[in-house]
This record gives C-alpha cells, sequence and structure tokens, in this order.
C-alpha cells in the first residue's frame, strides 16, 4: 500500500521522483546488516549463559531484535524493496518475529498516515493533550503496545475483530487478517511443540525473553515522532524530525527523519536523509535527540500545558 504526498507546495511531483525509486540490492545489504547483528548478539547470549553477563547480553540482544520494527514499517509501506515477492516475504518475517501480522498491521499504519494527529481517527495517536504524567509512564513501558498487538493476534485467531478497527480496516480485508492471525498462532504453536519435544528452551532464552525485556523501546523512541506536535492535518506541525547518531539511524532504518517520512511515505527509507537536505527546513523544527523530546514533553504536553 504506497501512500502518496500530501505537500506538493513543499515539493513538487516531478522532483520527488528522485527520491522514490527503489533499490533491492541497498534494502537486502541493510536486511543483512541488522540480522547479522541480532545473530551477534545472540550468540553473545549463548556465551554468556550462566553467568550474569547474560542479563546485559539479552538486554542488547533485545533492542536489536525490537528495531526489526524498522523493517517491519518499511515493508508495510511496500517501499523497502523494489521487488513486491522479496518485501512481503521480509514482511511476513519480521512480523512473526514481532508478534504482528501483515494486513492488520498494513492498514492501521496506513490509516495513521492518512488522519495523523486527528483525534479519533488516528489509531496510533499518542498522548493528545492532556495528557498526565501517569499516561506517559504507562505508555512508556510498552505495556499498551504490546497489549494491542498480542490482543490483537489472539482477538483475531478468534474470528473477532474489534469495533474501534471497522473505520480503518476494510471488510473485505477481516477474513485475511483472521487467517493471518490463525498462521501465525500455528507458527508459535509448532516452535514451542517442537521446542519441547527436543527439551529446548532457545525460543524463549533467544527470541520471546528478549523481545518482552525491551518492550519500552519503541514507544519511547515513537513517542517523539508527533508527541507535542500540533493536532491536526498539516504536515509542517504535526511530525517531528530527531537528530540521531548512526547507529540510531542505521537499526531504526532512518526513521527518525519522521517528517520527511510522512511529508511523503513512498520515499524508500535510504533515500530519506536525502529528502531531509532537500526540505527539512520547511517542516516541523528538528529536535535535538530523543532525550530532548522527552524533557519537552515532560516539561510542556503533559497536564495539559500547551505544545
Amino acid at each position: 500500500m504506497e501512500l502518496v504526498s500530501a505537500g506538493e507546495d513543499i515539493i513538487t511531483r516531478k522532483r520527488l521522483r528522485e527520491f522514490t525509486r527503489r533499490n533491492d540490492g541497498v534494502a537486502l545489504a541493510w536486511l543483512t546488516g541488522h540480522v547479522s547483528a541480532v545473530g551477534i548478539t545472540g550468540y553473545l547470549v549463548y556465551m554468556t549463559l550462566g553467568t550474569l553477563w547474560v542479563a546485559p547480553a539479552i538486554f542488547i540482544h533485545g533492542l536489536l531484535i525490537t528495531f526489526l520494527y524498522s523493517p517491519m514499517h518499511e515493508c508495510s509501506h511496500g517501499t523497502a524493496f523494489r521487488s513486491r515477492w522479496i518485501n512481503e516475504t521480509v514482511y511476513w518475517f519480521v512480523c512473526l518475529i514481532y508478534l504482528s501480522t501483515p494486513t492488520w498491521y498494513r492498514f492501521k499504519h496506513a490509516a495513521h498516515h492518512a488522519h495523523t494527529q486527528i483525534r479519533g481517527k488516528d489509531p496510533d495517536m499518542v498522548l493528545p493533550t492532556p495528557a498526565t504524567f501517569g499516561q506517559y509512564v504507562l505508555y512508556c513501558s510498552g505495556l499498551p503496545m504490546i497489549y494491542r498487538f498480542i490482543g490483537s493476534l489472539v482477538r483475531h485467531a478468534s474470528g473477532r475483530i474489534s469495533p474501534k478497527d471497522y473505520g480503518w480496516l476494510p471488510k473485505s480485508k477481516r477474513p485475511r487478517v483472521i487467517l493471518e492471525s490463525r498462521i501465525a498462532l500455528a507458527v508459535y504453536a509448532s516452535v514451542g511443540v517442537a521446542a519441547v519435544a527436543f527439551g529446548s528452551s532457545a525460543p524463549l532464552i533467544y527470541w520471546l525473553i528478549p523481545r518482552l525485556v525491551c518492550v519500552p523501546l519503541m514507544p519511547w523512541l515513537r513517542m517523539a515522532e508527533h508527541t507535542g506536535c500540533a493536532e491536526g492535518s498539516d504536515i509542517r506541525t504535526n511530525t517531528r524530525t530527531t537528530k540521531a547518531n548512526p547507529l540510531l539511524l542505521f537499526f531504526f532504518w532512518n526513521m527518525p527523519y519522521h517528517a520527511e517520512h510522512h511529508l511523503c511515505p513512498s520515499v524508500p527509507f535510504h533515500r530519506l536523509p536525502a529528502l531531509h537536505r532537500a526540505v527539512g527546513d520547511q517542516l516541523h523544527e528538528i529536535a535535538q535527540g530523543y532525550f530532548a523530546v522527552h524533557r519537552y514533553v515532560i516539561r510542556n504536553h503533559l497536564m495539559g500545558k500547551s505544545a
């Protein structure tokens, strides 16, 4: 599902074309680097089993697994790879690791782009004003996100769709969402049965525990994308780009360039820095870092203070 830019007054369609070219080679190299890093941290966990060092090893491993949200997000747009079959194959793979399903997430995320920061329509709107410090802590804990993902997975597998999803999930796609959830649960069950049959705790040690331990990472990062920005449809004010170091840019697949991504979701992740150089000065003022954004949110956005 590809969305087009709503900001033709910021960049023309003709000029935009130079940023929308997809490249299988770049994306595969990026994915290989990310997955290889996950393999290395997994080996680190293996080497530290039975020692106190296993706790930080699992934490680091969990961070890199959690960052697989990034290719899941890119593949949901269909922009990560030029070849559709590669895009959809990778999409299924990372969705399974992330405890999600392809069609449900794709349409939910498309609704977020179509109704960014519009209260009652944006399914991913975070802490609309007024918000309390307790709500801030709860969101950063990751509990609402993991509840939504796992709860939706189980609910859909049982054949039920939440009424609050009716507005953005087409009726024609609901049977597919149910089928995908059942396939996902069947995969998880097969892994569990195999683990029990072989007396192995590998799925727990190298996947599920690290994944759940690091659940707060993605909500903490994603809060910087819109929280404290203006509510409404103006792309210049409703989304924030945040400065990040090269390591974070790599594992987050350039998503800190979030205002540019919302300007035109059809731009592949690896072209976002170039788009930022071209139009970044016309978008929301760039944040100086994630900690700076959270300080701003706590001081100015919570308890109904003006953003």
